[in-house]
Parts: C-alpha cells; sequence; structure tokens
C-alpha cells in the first residue's frame, strides 16, 4: 500500500476489473469474500484465493456466470425499447439473486398461443368482409363491384401472327412485258420469226419449249431477252416458271462458256428489280421506281384475257409467293456470280425493298426461306462494313408504325453469319 508521504505507490499490482467479475459476486453485499476484495484491495484477493474453497461449501455459487456481460447489454437494449429480459421468462437460481434465459417447448408454445390470440380478431374481420363481398346486394359487395368496374384494365393480347403491311394489291391481269427488238439482230429464220412475232406469240414461244431450242445451243444471250423473261417472272406460274427456266439456264450456261467467249452476267439493276416488284401490284411510294415505267406498245386483248386465265386458275398469294421466289434466286445467282455487281447503295436499297416486300398481308403465313438467304448475301457483300450499318437500321426502321411488323422484320435475318448479329443486336437496341 502506498503512505501518505510517498510519491509512488509500493504495490504495483493492476487494479482490480470489476466489470469481468459475475453479477452476483458484485450484487451481494453480504458475502464476505465480496466484502474482503472491496476493502483488502490486491493483497486481500490472495488472501481471498485460500478462503473461497472453504467458503464455497457453505454457499452455492452464481449459475448465470454471463451475468456480469448481460448487464453490460443493458444499456442497448434499454435504447431499443425491449429487452431480452422482458422477452424471456425469468428464472431464479437456488440464492434468488440471479436470473436466465429459458427456451424450451413449453415457451415456444406459449408465444404461439399468444400471436394467435391477437390475430383471430383480425382473421374473424376479414372473414366477415369477405362473407359480406360474397353476399349478393350487400352495400360492400355493390361498392367493390364498382370500384372493379372502374380500375379494370383489358388484357392486350398480342396475336401469333402480326398483322402485316398491305404492301401488293391484287391485280386482275399483270402488266404488259414487250421486249424491246429494235436493237436485235435474227441470226436464223426462226430467231427473226420469234422477233416479228406479237407479244401473245412470242409468250407461246416460250411455252412451247421454242425458245429454249433457239438459244441455249448457239450460245447467245441477248440482253434485251434476258430483260424481258426477268420481266415475266412478275406473271402467274404458268408463265413465270418456264421464264425463270429459261433465264437460269441462259445466265449458268454464260458462266460455262469457254474463256475467249463472253461469260459476263446480265444483273438486274435497283430500278428494274423495283419495277418488277410493281408489276406485282405495289402501290407504296418507297416501292416505286424511281421513274415511270416504259411501255413500248399497249397491252393486246389477247395478251390479257389470256393473263386473266391463268390469274384465275391460281390463288393471289400463291402466285406472289412464287414470282418473288423466282427473283430472289436469280437475284442470289447475281450476287455471288458477279460480286461487284451492285454498289453499297444498291445493295441497301434492295435490303430493304425485300424487307418491306416480306412483310406483305398474304405473305404471313408463307414461309420465306429464299429472301432470307438473299439477304443474308447481300449483307455479306456490303463493301464498306459497318459503315453502312447505322444507314441500313435507319432505313429498316421506318418499314412499319407497327412494333409486332418490326418484330418480324428483325426475324428475317438468320443469326447465322457475323453481320446478321450485327444487324439483328442494332435492329434490337431502342
Amino acid at each position: 500500500m502506498q503512505a501518505d508521504g510517498d510519491m509512488f505507490p509500493s504495490d504495483w499490482s493492476p487494479p482490480p476489473v470489476e466489470f469481468l467479475k459475475p453479477r452476483a459476486l458484485l450484487a451481494d453485499s453480504g458475502a464476505p469474500a465480496q466484502r474482503q476484495a472491496g476493502t483488502a484491495g490486491p493483497r486481500g484477493l490472495r488472501r481471498l484465493a485460500h478462503q473461497l474453497p472453504e467458503e464455497s461449501k457453505q454457499e452455492p455459487q452464481d449459475p448465470d456466470p454471463l451475468g456480469g456481460l448481460a448487464s453490460l447489454e443493458e444499456p442497448f437494449w434499454s435504447t431499443a425499447g425491449t429487452s431480452p429480459k422482458a422477452a424471456a421468462p425469468r428464472v431464479d437460481n437456488a440464492s434468488g439473486d440471479s436470473e436466465c434465459y429459458v427456451n424450451s417447448l413449453d415457451y415456444l408454445l406459449q408465444e404461439k398461443r399468444a400471436g394467435a390470440a391477437i390475430w383471430s380478431p383480425l382473421a374473424s374481420l376479414q372473414a366477415a368482409d369477405q362473407v359480406c363481398l360474397l353476399t349478393p346486394g350487400s352495400p360492400a359487395s355493390c361498392f367493390a363491384r364498382k370500384l372493379v368496374e372502374r380500375f379494370s384494365v383489358s388484357q392486350q393480347v398480342i396475336p401469333a401472327v402480326h398483322p402485316g403491311e398491305t404492301v401488293f394489291l391484287p391485280r386482275h391481269h399483270p402488266l404488259p412485258c414487250i421486249l424491246d427488238c429494235s436493237h436485235l439482230k435474227p441470226q436464223s429464220r426462226l430467231e427473226e420469226l420469234f422477233l416479228s412475232s406479237p407479244p401473245a406469240q412470242q409468250l407461246s414461244f416460250l411455252r412451247s419449249g421454242l425458245l429454249s431450242s433457239l438459244y441455249l445451243p448457239s450460245g447467245l444471250r441477248p440482253v434485251p431477252l434476258l430483260r424481258w423473261l426477268f420481266q415475266l417472272l412478275t406473271w402467274p406460274p404458268e408463265t413465270s416458271l418456264g421464264a425463270f427456266g429459261l433465264l437460269w439456264d441462259l445466265s449458268v450456261d454464260g458462266l460455262f462458256r469457254p474463256s475467249d467467249a463472253d461469260t459476263s452476267l446480265w444483273c438486274p439493276s435497283l430500278q428494274e428489280v423495283t419495277a418488277a416488284f410493281h408489276r406485282l401490284g405495289t402501290h407504296s411510294p418507297a416501292l416505286q421506281p424511281p421513274g415511270p415505267l416504259q411501255h413500248d406498245g399497249s397491252e393486246l386483248k389477247s395478251e390479257a384475257s389470256l393473263s386473266q386465265t391463268e390469274q384465275q386458275d391460281t390463288p393471289q398469294e400463291t402466285a406472289l409467293d412464287s414470282s418473288l421466289s423466282y427473283i430472289c434466286k436469280f437475284l442470289m445467282l447475281c450476287v455471288l456470280a458477279q460480286p461487284g455487281a451492285y454498289t453499297d447503295g444498291s445493295l441497301l436499297g434492295l435490303i430493304e425493298l425485300l424487307c418491306r416486300a416480306g412483310l406483305d398481308v398474304g405473305l404471313r403465313l408463307l414461309p420465306k426461306t429464299d429472301l432470307q438467304q438473299l439477304l443474308l448475301l447481300l449483307l455479306d457483300s456490303i463493301q464498306e462494313w459497318p459503315g453502312k450499318l447505322r444507314q441500313l437500321c435507319c432505313a429498316l426502321s421506318r418499314a412499319s408504325d407497327h412494333h409486332h411488323n418490326l418484330l418480324a422484320l428483325v426475324q428475317l435475318f438468320l443469326d447465322v453469319t457475323p453481320r446478321s448479329r450485327w444487324v439483328l443486336l442494332h435492329l434490337c437496341l431502342p
């Protein structure tokens, strides 16, 4: 201990740490061990260590060794307004001076019964409200019905098929196709007869197969004849089938000619393709050819009557689908055989033209395999890529005002090439 006149203490023992002791020892002021520890100081604690075994025989120990820690938690629980002591029942020990938490099955059942007693009146009120709502003519049911009628919203169900656009109008007969013979010189008597015949008889040459016998063996491929055959692709299947067969044979035959011969392939321009779509019945200004259609003569009555007979035998949708299929197949041959035949501007125009045509109402339920394959080839043929991607997406986004039609337009591009994935990604962006 420190004397009155000493500057430094003679006992350097650490001070007692009171908050680590059990609360029972601190709270029981009558225990001799506590009184001695509080008055004797550090040296008294050492004497207390020898006395505790003897006194433990007379006094029971505190069963709550964490009582001191629980006292530290009281300020925290007091700020929240609740205390774990208030939530749990108090159980006194043998000496009656300590408490602990009890988590038993009986206590859990007691809590459940107390909660059920609280919520049972609310459940009964809710059941009573439901009975009132179900009772016809009651004020509650009338109010509920008016509330539902006022705030009810009809579900907008998206149809399985897009509405489509009216791109092609039905025609009673196709537009006339005139063969320009002004710059052609006949090489044989049969060719001279063909060139000098009227349009109706020229069509009979095509249907009978005489035209194939005339030009295939000779290797002649006059451009006016190829252009005339391409125009006939817009006619009913009875005529367009023979025209496509001869056009395909003449074009492919020219590609396999000897090197000294002319192997260039004639490819229709963007204006000629647009004119072919106009012959199919397009009425949209975006699908009209840039200039007026030029005809070298008026349609003969015999040709008109013949085309009307063919039109009656074939449904409009089937004839339209066949013509578009022939046009797409021939354009695929042109793109593959002549890679530089179309500029980037012409390719973008062809893509927009084909996508708009694919949204026609009559073609919604028909497969578009040829159209989808042609779109892939046109995308891969663009030289300035991806510089033209933004221009292409802006043009396609104006193809329709209906979101479901735009979704069908996006589905025309198959996810099989990197460029088609780019188009799909940019078209799907808002």
